[in-house]
């Protein structure tokens, strides 16, 4: 019961299939009694051969033999071809329903996880639950089946032998329930080993480029040799289970085919039963051979599926983000939208202090507005609250007079795009990164978005212009290009609301004063450094520590004689003194 309240997931999935469950099942119920007919027959052969029939009887029962293995051999096919098929369904739901709520998780939940655990759950272990669902189940029914009709068909040849050599069974269910349990174990215990592995391998390709630079290729495979060790050992430690309950049950199976053909045999001497009913018993007792190992084969899928869906379970019970359907017209709105912070107050999970703290601003339609501070002042959080990439507390964050909490989550971030400092690109061609939020868009929109993000003169370099695949994370880009490619995906969107969090760091200040000038007519919220590219923004709000320092327009604050007046100061002076810019450089 307790294996059946692991998969009650699975249970609604059948219903998607029911014709083609219920049709394989049947197949198996019909295999196994067709094919146990054989032994009859060959017990009818060898009675009419000891009565002194003709060899014409011989050829007749071979006949009868050929028709029974060609019936229980189009089931098997049957029931493999539908049932199996059945699992795969079951197995692509299972991985799309867990991909579609990962989707939906907070990025708190990425914070704490690693992604090659997550890969190893969304592979490994959904695998593991199809053969527990598929195969699994079909030799489970086979396994009942077989071992009722032979039980019935061996009790009608000589009651007392077929409870003799069935006196096995319940030292099988012993082994069965005492081994079982440690496989669900040691299953477990191999796939979070598993995990490990796969999230530093994960983190090692990613992060090559890094290991090289510092020289860290040595520790880091001894590192990744210790993990290969542990996930070795862990499934060492399966295997033992695994060896030791197989041998086993054949070795109980050898204790009763040698009781029967000691008894058996005494029988035939005795004439309670004739030579060809001795064959025909020995023949269903045969047929059991498998059922009985099939126990052991069943229960380690089982409980490896068990094991398995366990860890899933535990992705699917992590809440996602909450949203209110319906709760604000999904309607599609034009024109640049209004922003408002009240008080919006936000804390990361295990921090001592608040990144954001009671920041209030308002931001008109087609406003733009920079926002300037130095490191870990809460700039890129503040931007990340909007599109709820980070959850807001209720009523802190209005779009439009909107809460962004009761607005459906396709519908906000429809209307506002994020370009984050890290610009990340996929294996793909330029076009389908630029058009990854609107793969319909036609060409002459993705070269008029390219062209806004400054990339004009970068295509006529690339080779094959917008069909240039730039490789695993844009590796084949620099990092100012890389920058614009994303910029360019966010202007192709039109977005309502246009947030950019220092994503133009990597491109010289000529550069980045032609793209902010190319800019579509929109609300624009620019985080920056540059004090440069703040002054082309209607208004300037100065953060630190989380919290709001001064707002105005830049001249305002130029004459205050506050911290953006300081900054200024300190970025003039640099300049003066012939300090490089760190940004100047496209790459």
């Amino acid at each position: 019961m307790r294996i059946l309240r692991v998969f009650r997931r699975i249970g609604p999935y059948y219903r998607e299939h029911v014709t083609a469950t219920v049709l394989g099942c049947i197949c198996v119920l019909a295999s196994g009694p067709i094919g146990l007919l054989a032994p009859g027959i060959v017990r009818r052969a060898i009675d009419a051969l000891t009565r002194g029939a003709p060899i014409s009887y011989v050829w007749r029962y071979g006949g009868e033999l050929v028709g029974v293995a060609l019936a229980a051999g189009f089931f098997l096919f049957a029931q493999r071809q539908l049932m199996v098929s059945v699992s795969r369904h079951i197995e692509h739901r299972l991985r799309t329903d867990l991909y579609d709520h990962l989707l939906r998780l907070p990025p708190a939940f990425y914070m704490r996880e690693r992604v090659g655990d997550l890969l190893t759950r969304a592979v490994s272990d959904v695998g593991a639950v199809r053969m527990a669902v598929g195969p699994a189940l079909m030799y489970a029914i086979n396994t009942v089946t077989v071992l009722a009709v032979s039980t019935v068909l061996m009790a009608r040849i000589h009651l007392p032998l077929t409870l003799l050599s069935l006196a096995v069974l319940p030292l099988v269910a012993g082994a069965t329930s005492y081994f079982g349990t440690r496989i669900h174990l040691r299953w477990g215990q191999s796939q979070e080993a598993l995990s490990r592995y796969t999230a530093r391998l994960q983190e090692h390709l990613v992060g090559l480029r890094v290991l090289r630079a510092y020289n860290c290729e040595a520790a880091e495979q001894a590192e990744m040799g210790a993990r290969n060790e542990a996930y070795v050992a862990a499934g060492a430690r399966l295997i033992r289970v695994s060896a030791m309950f197989h041998p086993l049950l054949q070795a109980l199976i050898g204790v009763a085919f040698v009781a029967v053909l000691g008894v058996g045999g005494n029988a035939v001497r005795h004439g309670t039963i004739t030579l060809g009913q001795f064959v025909e018993f020995n023949l269903y007792l045969g047929r059991l051979t498998w059922p009985m190992i099939a126990v052991g084969w069943v229960a380690n899928l089982l409980q490896r599926g068990a094991a398995s869906m366990a860890r899933i379970e535990a992705l699917f019970a992590e809440t996602p983000l909450p949203e209110i359907a319906g709760a604000a017209s999904s309607a599609v709105l034009l024109g640049p939208a209004a922003l408002e912070l009240r008080d919006l107050t936000f804390a990361y999970p295990g921090a001592t202090a608040d990144a954001v703290a009671g920041v209030s601003l308002t931001v008109a339609p087609g406003e733009r507005l920079a926002i300037v501070g130095g490191v870990g002042s809460g700039k890129s959080t503040l931007l990340t609250l909007v599109p709820r990439l980070l959850e807001p507390a209720p009523g802190a964050v209005l779009l439009d007079g909107a809460d962004v909490r009761s607005l459906p989550i396709g519908s906000l971030r429809r209307d506002v795009a994020l370009v984050p400092q890290g610009s990340f690109l996929f294996s793909a061609t330029l076009r389908e990164n630029i058009a990854l939020a609107r793969p319909d868009a036609g060409n002459a929109d993705v070269s008029a978005a390219a062209v806004a993000a400054g990339l004009a003169d970068d295509l006529e370099r690339f080779p094959d212009g917008l069909d240039t695949v730039v490789g695993e994370r844009g590796v084949t880009l620099s990092g100012g290009q890389r920058q614009r490619v994303a910029i360019a995906r966010a202007i192709l969107t039109r977005p309502r609301l246009l947030l950019l969090d220092d994503c133009l760091s990597a491109v010289d200040t000529q550069t980045e004063r032609a793209i902010l000038g190319a800019l579509p007519h929109t609300t624009v919220l620019f985080a920056t450094h540059r004090l440069a590219a703040a002054e082309l923004c209607d208004r300037v709000c100065v953060l630190e520590r989380g919290r709001v320092l001064e707002t105005g327009t830049p001249a305002e604050l130029a004459a205050l004689g506050g911290r953006y007046a300081h900054l200024l100061a300190l970025q003039k002076l640099e300049q003066q003194e012939g300090w490089p810019d760190v940004a100047s450089a496209d790459g």
